[in-house]
């Protein structure tokens, strides 16, 4: 979960200017396309290894953002980009290996919601970084995330447990810390770099490290992942996951404070959740009903500026203003 901060910068194509209401509606889709991925991503899992699976998505999305975005990468220096999508490539690969291990034995909706708690990372994160400390509000989330992640889980044990966290819920959670981290990362070191050079940069380390974490956990890829189910779901996840809701967001932050883009984004597990329960036949308990409405109640907490705390929360974010 990456995006990029508006700032200055020494390449002269970097920025791409949309409006207020054009840049909403990019974060929008990106949530809903980012969402619906989710069940996707559960269905290829249950056929193909999951580091396979992404570096078949990495590895595509790369060769695919290639040829779209030829002429404007030839007048920009790559080299310069080795190290800091190096940096990011880190962070966004230990997101997806342990998220995607906690989708193996988790349903995608509940994935989804325990993904989606990064946003209430990010400002302890920022703080790690900058000495900036949360507000009261980032503090009052956080707790609450925290209630909404063990009413969660009791539907885990169908009711019957207080804390029936399994495995899959925790592997999740520790995915969403890193997507945290990225985020970060991105917002303090992506103002000098043009946004898709940046995130092919990142791509390109990202396909090295699940290529080579596939081949080692894995074995060689089967013929037997050559299904079109699994074609189409991958390529759901290349040309509307990995390149077009990336590229909306890394548009889009650059155009919207990050505290108004993070809220829209965070309607993703929204729709991973509708997505999941339409085509997978979720269910869900009242416990869990409530738990996902305090995770979302949390995450949109985290984000918004209160009239009160509206100059704090403002010198405590990454913004694009």
């Amino acid at each position: 979960m990456e995006g990029l901060a508006c700032g200055p910068s020494d390449e002269p194509s970097e920025g791409i200017v949309v409006s207020k209401p054009t840049a909403r509606l990019m974060m929008l889709v990106n949530a809903a396309v980012w969402g619906s991925g989710y069940t996707m991503l559960k269905h290829v899992q249950e056929s193909m290894p999951t580091q396979w699976m992404m570096f078949f998505r990495m590895a595509a999305a790369v060769l695919l953002m290639g040829v779209v975005f030829f002429p404007r990468l030839r007048g920009i220096r790559l080299r310069r980009y080795v190290v800091p999508g190096l940096a990011l490539a880190l962070t966004y690969w230990l997101g997806f290996l342990f998220q995607l291990k906690g989708l193996e034995t988790t349903s995608p909706g509940r994935n989804s919601f325990f993904t989606d708690t990064y946003c209430v990372m990010v400002p302890f994160i920022v703080w790690a970084f900058t000495r900036k400390r949360p507000s009261w509000q980032h503090l009052v989330a956080a707790l609450v995330c925290a209630v909404g992640i063990g009413l969660v889980s009791l539907s885990g044990g169908g009711g019957a447990q207080l804390m029936h966290m399994g495995s899959g819920d925790l592997m999740t959670i520790v995915g969403a810390f890193f997507f945290a981290l990225n985020f970060v990362l991105v917002g303090l070191i992506g103002k000098d770099f043009d946004a898709v050079a940046l995130m092919l940069a990142e791509f390109a380390w990202c396909v090295l490290f699940f290529g080579v974490g596939a081949v080692f956990t894995s074995g060689a890829p089967s013929t037997d992942w050559a299904r079109w189910d699994i074609v189409l779901c991958i390529a759901y996840l290349v040309v509307g996951s990995t390149v077009i809701a990336q590229i909306f967001q890394t548009i889009a932050i650059q155009n919207l404070p990050t505290s108004e883009a993070s809220v829209i984004l965070s309607t993703e597990c929204i729709f991973a959740m509708l997505v999941s329960v339409l085509a997978t036949g979720e269910t869900l308990t009242i416990p869990s009903i409530c738990g996902f409405a305090l995770i979302f109640g949390a995450i949109v907490l985290s984000e918004i500026q209160l009239p009160a705390s509206s100059a704090g929360a403002r010198s405590d974010k990454t913004t694009c203003v």
